[in-house]
């Protein structure tokens, strides 16, 4: 008969059965002690995460909210429930039990790590990395930390922060496969595939037949369109593992790139006769057969691709790109929305998509919604700007481009495209023109330069604005006489000596505080 265990041995062996992944043995022991540790709130946490392991984010929530019951301040009953309701893409409903997290333990890195990826989600920028920057200051080493700031820094466009914190993850954690391959897709996306690569190649040093990073590796060959090399690499893998699809379906993608759409099919055959539902493989033919104008085949392969992987995004994308070209406007809208659905906040991509779409068939306002929340989606991408302030000045809306323009100084200084601007018919009148020259001498001048102007306009406006409240509060002064005048005066100057410190304090205090971009 096996041993008894006491409340601490149960909690360990489950944890060890779930990290296992034998989530069967786990439930079964924790159904065997269940009625014993009735009151035990580790109990419920341990359901829900078997439950959450498992994608199951509504039964996780019973047994959190069962666990909470018992101890309504336990952090792990109210981290799962916000990572439940996350998984149901339900982050703000989620988020108010992260908050109460936070109010019952303020100085826990679990909870603020969480609270970086929350504010990240909601788009609140800059109170994602100021509790970043706190846990920095504090000497964090969790690597999820770091993985949290370097996304709320990439968003921000903070690329530089951005690389810093995924390295230092990295470093924290040299198995985080996740972080590893983040990192790899900002080189990409920057233009610096050398850099993709090498990472790549450092781990393949140790691991040289890891087939994963032998795929990435052949992805970040091809973005650099170095083709021979990525189709040497894809062969290499097929040579490694003659019985596994992804060998056949990097070496099809590398004949995409190449604009060899028949050879790719072909590809993708060979991949099929090894595992027949391999979706990406359909997602291949779907592509090749969409560049082949063979939109029946095209339609039917992603439709197969989608039915067996109906959550890969990716896949839509490709699908939607194909039902444009083919011409299927009313399905490209609805596929681009699921995406968006599914994705979301993580869907520039997919709002640039419409807003170009729309744009391109003469529905101004729907182009600019969409490019709006692209750009609320992820502020850091300035080159949004410039689209919506096309739209605003072909609609005649002169006035309401500068604030916009004024942005897109603030994030890359004055450039071509300012000087294009500049000489816009739009801006030819005397109150634009002068717009334009506030413009463009903000544009022109250093970073730091131009946060000190405008903390020196704020100091003014506030003084004048304050001084207009006091010299209309001393108006009836005028009709009072003697003492109750000197009185009155001698109050409403000491009142506005006082506000006047106050505002230079606030403003220099303001100046002195650090800036995010400067904080590595």
């Amino acid at each position: 008969m096996d041993e008894w265990l006491d409340l601490g041995d149960l909690i360990d062996k489950s944890e060890e059965f779930i990290e296992l992944g034998l989530y069967d043995e786990a439930t079964k022991l924790l159904n065997r002690y269940s009625r014993l540790y009735s009151d035990a709130w580790e109990i419920c946490v341990l359901y829900g995460r078997i439950c959450t392991d498992l994608n199951k984010p509504v039964e996780a929530i019973s047994w959190l909210r069962k666990g909470l019951r018992l101890d309504r301040t336990s952090t792990d009953c109210l981290l799962g429930l916000f990572y439940a309701y996350a998984m149901l893409h339900q982050v703000k409903r989620g988020g108010k039990y992260l908050l109460r997290a936070e109010k019952y333990h303020p100085d826990n890195e679990i909870v603020l790590t969480a609270l970086i990826w929350y504010y990240t989600e909601l788009h609140s920028l800059p109170l994602a990395i100021s509790y970043f920057e706190k846990l920095q200051h504090n000497g964090v080493s969790n690597p999820e930390t770091f993985r949290n700031g370097a996304i709320a820094y990439q968003r921000s466009g903070l690329y530089d922060n951005a690389e810093h914190c995924f390295k230092i993850a990295l470093e924290l954690n040299p198995q985080y496969d996740e972080v590893l391959d983040m990192l790899a897709d900002l080189y990409v996306f920057l233009e610096q595939e050398e850099k993709a690569i090498q990472l790549y190649q450092d781990v393949l040093r140790d691991s040289p037949r890891n087939v994963r990073i032998l795929s990435r590796l052949v992805f970040c060959h091809t973005q650099a369109n170095h083709l021979e090399k990525a189709a040497s690499l894809a062969k290499e893998s097929i040579r490694l593992y003659p019985n596994s699809p992804i060998g056949y379906v990097d070496l099809a993608y590398v004949h995409l790139n190449d604009n060899r759409p028949q050879q790719a099919i072909e590809c993708a055959d060979r991949a099929h006769d090894i595992s027949p539902l391999d979706a990406e493989a359909f997602r291949i033919k779907g592509i090749a057969y969409s560049d082949l104008g063979e939109w029946e085949k095209g339609k039917g392969a992603f439709k197969t691709a989608i039915d067996i992987d109906p959550e890969n995004t990716e896949i839509m994308r490709d699908y939607y790109h194909h039902l444009r070209n083919a011409g299927d406007t009313v399905a490209m809208e609805a596929v681009v929305h699921e995406v968006i659905r599914i994705e979301q906040p993580y869907c520039v991509e997919d709002y640039w998509f419409l807003a170009d779409y729309y744009r391109e068939n003469g529905r101004d306002l729907e182009a600019f919604h969409f490019l709006k929340k692209a750009y609320k989606s992820m502020p850091g991408e300035k080159e949004l700007i410039p689209p919506m302030v096309d739209i605003l000045l072909e609609r005649g809306h002169t006035g309401y481009s500068l604030p916009f323009l004024l942005r897109y100084i603030g994030q890359g200084g004055w450039n071509d495209t300012m000087n294009d601007f500049a000489r816009h018919s739009r801006f030819r009148g005397k109150w634009s023109q002068e717009g334009i020259r506030f413009l463009r001498f903000h544009g022109q001048r250093p970073k730091e330069y131009r946060k000190y102007i405008f903390s020196r306009y704020l100091e003014l406006f506030l003084l004048l604005s304050v001084s207009g409240i006091v010299a209309a509060a001393l108006v009836p002064v005028y009709f009072l006489s003697g003492m109750k005048a000197v009185v009155m005066t001698g109050v409403a100057y000491a009142f506005l000596l006082l506000i006047y410190r106050l505002v230079r304090f606030v403003v220099h205090r303001r100046r002195a505080l650090p800036v995010h971009v400067s904080s590595f």
